[in-house]
């Protein structure tokens, strides 16, 4: 079981990591914080206990939502006027204006991301 543990928390940490390289493949600073972070949250968990299928499953869902829905805003270096431009990747999980609902009321969006 032990082994089995391991090796599922081997595969997460993978995954975060993979995720860490698609979020953030053009902000290699970004990119560093992110895998030491990663890092410093497996090391301290390094002993399997009661709640290491939380801390897989966890890590799991961390590397989803850094693969599917982060989504990086870059302007031209140096010119603060410039316009922002997002890198979107083929994982990036896109909706459609139908999908913008809560409780089966509309969202309006009162100012564009480029304000």
């Amino acid at each position: 079981m032990a082994s089995q543990t391991a090796l599922s928390a081997r595969g997460a940490y993978r995954q975060l990591l993979r995720a860490t390289r698609v979020a953030f493949q053009d902000d290699i600073r970004v990119m560093i914080a992110a895998r030491q972070e990663a890092r410093r949250n497996f090391d301290s968990h390094r002993r399997q206990g009661i709640d290491t299928p939380m801390q897989i499953n966890h890590a799991i869902e961390v590397a989803n939502i850094l693969k599917h829905n982060i989504v990086q805003g870059v302007r031209e270096e140096g010119d603060e006027n410039a316009k922002w431009e997002l890198r979107i990747h083929d994982d990036i999980e896109r909706g459609d204006n139908d999908s913008i609902k809560i409780a089966g009321k509309k969202v309006k969006v009162d100012k564009p991301c480029s304000s």
